[in-house]
């Protein structure tokens, strides 16, 4: 098992996304060969609904939050 296949046993639960110069929190929505995909709320006045893609090269650490 790789990193991307633990990863996308997460899909649909929310982390926390490490990359060398930002933490991105939200719901992870898809897991490629290239990068994550997660859904982020919308930034105050945007689009409802946002994505944030995160190469896979770039990610430190993903971690899961829980209830």
């Amino acid at each position: 098992m790789d990193f991307k296949e633990l990863v996308r046993g997460f899909i649909n639960s929310e982390v926390e996304v490490m990359t060398p110069g930002d933490m991105i929190t939200g719901t992870l929505i898809s897991v490629n060969d290239a990068s994550l995909m997660l859904k982020v709320p919308p930034v105050m006045y945007g689009p409802p609904g946002d994505v944030a893609i995160v190469p896979l090269r770039s990610v430190e650490f993903v971690r899961v939050l829980t209830d």
